[in-house]
């Protein structure tokens, strides 16, 4: 029952504004986290699909005022020939004031991309994803009804880059859920694991492909580090 309601939200968010280029460069669903004011965070995305290169993208975000984030992100691509740089990237993003603990809480993240993944076209990307969450017992639900659309380029249609996620409150500060994402082509559905080492926060995923075109197996983690 879970599953099919992370389905249908992302399904309905796609219809809703067209297929998209592919899987989410950030596998990632944004919720109402954010770097404190004036103070510093470093966050580590590491993505590894069956086939394909090892991701990595150091990204540094700084509280630019209260409720607000501003960030600086650096993907980078390994293979066991070489090592390659697929752009970078800035995002800008807005959390309303809301109860940390429960109920209902929006917001807002701009990103402005250069990418240039090894093979594909290079372009400027602009992508525009709402945040919508809600907190009700233990249960942590978020939903990020994403568009984007190429700057330069022949292609520059806007299109759907939806996710979804439903966490559950098993112990302490550790969620256990599951995370969907929609791309043109393909379905990605993961198992999720949010939690804590110290004052670091920990999201790790193991996610299976549910079209031809998806990956069929990816390993995920980010890690981030406040000071």
């Amino acid at each position: 029952m879970l599953v099919r309601r992370l389905q249908l939200i992302c399904s309905t968010l796609a219809a809703a504004g067209g297929a998209a280029l592919g899987a989410p460069n950030e596998i990632k669903v944004f919720t109402d986290e954010l770097a404190s004011y004036r103070k510093h965070t470093l966050e580590t995305h590491v993505n590894k699909a069956r086939t394909g290169p090892l991701r990595v993208m150091p990204e540094y975000s700084y509280g630019l005022w209260r409720n607000w984030e501003f960030s600086l992100q650096l993907p980078l691509a390994f293979t066991s020939q070489s090592a390659n740089g697929e752009g970078y990237r800035a995002e800008l993003q807005y959390v309303a004031p809301h109860d940390d603990a429960r109920g209902f809480y929006w917001g807002i993240n701009v990103e402005l991309a250069r990418d240039y993944r090894l093979d594909e076209p290079h372009f400027w990307n602009l992508e525009f994803i709402p945040i919508v969450g809600l907190r009700t017992g233990r249960w942590h639900f978020a939903a990020n009804p994403g568009i984007e659309r190429p700057l330069s380029g022949r292609e520059r249609s806007a299109t759907a880059t939806p996710a979804a996620k439903a966490a559950y409150l098993v112990s302490g500060k550790n969620y256990l859920g599951l995370e969907y994402y929609v791309g043109e082509q393909s379905r990605m559905l993961y198992l999720a694991w949010d939690g804590k080492l110290g004052k670091s926060d920990i999201n790790f995923g193991i996610g299976r492909g549910s079209t031809p075109a998806s990956d069929r197996w990816v390993l995920k983690t980010i890690y981030e580090i406040a000071f």
